[in-house]
């Protein structure tokens, strides 16, 4: 948006006190984020700024009160965002919300944050309905963005100078499903265009849509020119809790995944998730998480508390009592703070050009 605003001439600058209005993108993915994004709108207008919020906060709770008298941007209008700052620069509230239209193009003018890094979405919305999570009602079912769309940007990225390309998206594995194809599909031909010494790094994939392409991902993994990093969120090791959180997945299925790559790859960094405290969790259900942080000792791992989402099925369920969810919390936070996470054997030895 930054690019596209930039090309129309306005003035991108980083002191917010001296922009006339404020653009903010926001994300529904955790109630802290949106609560960030509530306190960001009520400080623009207390100090007397235009506001244009784009992302999925406002997308999927366009008539919250909090966002009353401003202007959005939906998910798939991010091309639209010189109209939206126009209207709100002439007093206006514009609102140009839908998600049944194509994606925006991919060659639309762009600042990237870090000038090295192609930060590249592949696809919006998703396949599951998970109970916790309110990202489906904002970003709708899964739409991926053409093979051939995403080669071409991926090679102008790389003719204008970057030197990593970062695939994104609501869920990586999913990719194709809905137009004949499948994530292996992608990854080889991304492959193929990325120049040496240049990186492709994968971003996170739910554990059904990579198990009947094991074998795949480990071959594109291992390639000289992909990064061995790949972020698989489990949320809990219970499968109770899994059921109820709709998941789609066993923790059998999740250690099969993770046990095949590290035996093909001992080197593989592994991202994951855990939400703690979700309101059917047991304590019991919580020490099998804790059994498995224990048996991986993931080098990188997000906890993450339960907060419920306005509108979710799980907001409705009872929850865990405060002190005991912040205690479990806690807990994992702190074994993940007092393990290694990196094999000593590998101090003075070079893993990777």
């Amino acid at each position: 948006m930054s690019g596209i605003l930039a090309h129309a001439g306005y003035s991108v600058v980083r002191d917010s006190d001296a922009a006339d209005v404020w653009v903010l993108n926001s994300c529904t993915v955790k109630t802290p984020s949106e609560d960030q994004a509530v306190n960001l709108v009520r400080s623009a207008k207390e100090k007397g700024k235009k506001v244009v919020m784009a992302g999925c906060v406002s997308q999927a709770d366009p008539s919250a009160e909090w966002l009353q008298d401003v202007s959005i941007v939906g998910v798939k209008q991010i091309d639209q965002i010189e109209e939206a700052v126009k209207g709100s620069l002439e007093g206006k509230s514009v609102r140009i919300l839908t998600r049944n239209r194509p994606h925006a193009p991919l060659d639309l003018p762009k600042i990237r944050k870090n000038p090295l890094v192609e930060v590249l979405a592949i696809s919006t919305g998703c396949l599951n309905r998970c109970t916790y999570c309110k990202t489906k009602a904002a970003r709708g079912d899964l739409k991926s963005i053409s093979l051939e769309d995403l080669v071409a940007r991926a090679k102008q990225a790389f003719q204008e100078g970057v030197k990593e390309l970062w695939l994104t998206s609501e869920d990586l594995g999913a990719w194709g499903r809905d137009i004949g194809l499948v994530i292996p599909d992608l990854l080889r031909a991304l492959v193929e265009v990325i120049p040496d010494g240049c990186r492709m790094r994968l971003g996170m994939t739910n554990p059904p849509y990579i198990m009947d392409h094991l074998h795949d991902i480990a071959e594109i993994l291992l390639h000289p020119r992909v990064y061995r990093f790949l972020h698989i969120p489990i949320q809990s090791a219970s499968d109770e809790v899994l059921r109820h959180m709709k998941r789609e997945y066993t923790l059998d299925d999740f250690t099969k995944a993770v046990d095949y790559l590290l035996e093909r790859m001992p080197d593989l960094y592994i991202a994951t998730d855990f939400i703690c405290a979700y309101p059917t969790e047991s304590r019991k259900d919580f020490d099998k998480s804790m059994s498995l942080v224990r048996r991986y000792h993931f080098p990188s791992l997000f906890v993450n508390q339960y907060y419920p989402r306005s509108g979710t099925p799980a907001a409705a369920l009872p929850r865990v009592d405060a002190k005991e969810a912040k205690a479990r919390t806690a807990e994992m936070s702190a074994y993940f703070r007092g393990y290694s996470r990196f094999d000593e054997t590998r101090i003075g030895k070079e893993v990777r050009r």
